[in-house]
């Protein structure tokens, strides 16, 4: 999942170890709605993919990222 977690440590300015799949919204102060946003954008660029607002919701953690990228048939390395 290396192309995810440079994404995430870009988007959330935090070094790439300290990114798990426990990593939430709600866990760290650098993941708030705004980011959230420019999360989603990164992906759908990254992916070449659009997500639907369902997938958007669901994506509150690094595990459920993973989940909706890996439904859409998608390798995030």
């Amino acid at each position: 999942m290396k192309k995810l977690t440079q994404i995430l440590s870009d988007v959330l300015r935090i070094d790439e170890s300290k990114i798990t799949d426990d990593l939430a919204i709600h866990q760290s102060q650098a993941w708030n709605s705004l980011t959230h946003i420019e999360l989603v954008l990164m992906i759908e660029e990254a992916f070449e993919i659009q997500l639907t607002e369902d997938e958007i919701v669901a994506m509150t953690s690094v595990r459920e990222i993973k989940k909706v990228l890996h439904e859409r048939g998608l390798n995030a390395e």
